[in-house]
């Protein structure tokens, strides 16, 4: 993504996601969202859209096929992926609402420390013992970014169980407007009005989506929703 969109860019593709989460939570989870919710849903891809407008120089090309092209793909991997990892995420911590959510992301995310000490061992057994050196290449920095992402891991679980994904979704869009400032600090890339704009149409969009007005009337508490439908 970031080879043909600068990072707030990046940033702003990422809310689409809470439109398929959206989608996937009325079909699989049976969640109830109103009118104005899908409108807000609406002003968010309007918002994303304005941020979008003359994002790329027209005919760039990579790997010979147009950059639009590769770029569409990308966004729909990355749009799509996540939103379903993010969906049986709060389908799995909800369905055992009483279990406790530390012994949950035990379960829920050790089968990735496993398939990854396989993938160690498998390297050892294949080039030798000399590989197994797990710590090279890393500086302070990366491993400040490991304890920074397995933090946010463990918060997205209390958003997943506690809340909503669409509201953890939705929070991150806060951090759009700090991507574009150290986006135009440090990498020199130049805060535009399309992005002033669409950052804009987000927030309203964000406001709208949250607002009393906006709830269903009949909607149950977060946490205790899909419990029925989970346990069945």
């Amino acid at each position: 993504m970031q080879l043909y969109f600068n990072p707030s860019t990046v940033k702003m593709l990422s809310n689409l996601k809470v439109l398929v989460i959206a989608v996937l939570l009325k079909f699989i989870m049976r969640r109830k969202f109103s009118i104005i919710q899908w409108e807000a849903l609406g002003l968010l891809l309007i918002g994303i859209s304005v941020n979008q407008l003359r994002s790329m120089p027209e005919g760039t090309k990579t790997f010979g096929l147009p950059v639009t092209a590769i770029a569409y793909i990308y966004t729909l991997i990355f749009v799509t992926v996540p939103s379903f990892a993010s969906v049986y995420n709060e389908y799995a911590l909800k369905s055992q609402f009483d279990t406790n959510i530390y012994l949950q992301n035990v379960f829920l995310y050790g089968y990735g420390a496993i398939f990854n000490l396989l993938g160690i061992l498998g390297t050892v057994i294949v080039q030798g013992p000399e590989s197994f050196d797990i710590l090279r290449g890393h500086s302070r920095a990366t491993f400040f970014l490991i304890c920074n992402n397995a933090a946010q891991g463990i918060l997205s679980s209390f958003f997943f169980k506690y809340a909503d994904t669409i509201l953890k979704k939705y929070s991150s869009t806060v951090a759009t407007i700090f991507t574009g400032l150290a986006s135009a600090a440090f990498l020199g890339h130049t805060l535009t009005i399309n992005f002033l704009l669409g950052i804009s149409i987000v927030f309203i969009s964000m406001h709208q989506f949250f607002s009393p007005l906006a709830k269903v009337k009949d909607d149950k508490p977060a946490g205790t929703l899909e419990l029925g439908d989970a346990q069945k």
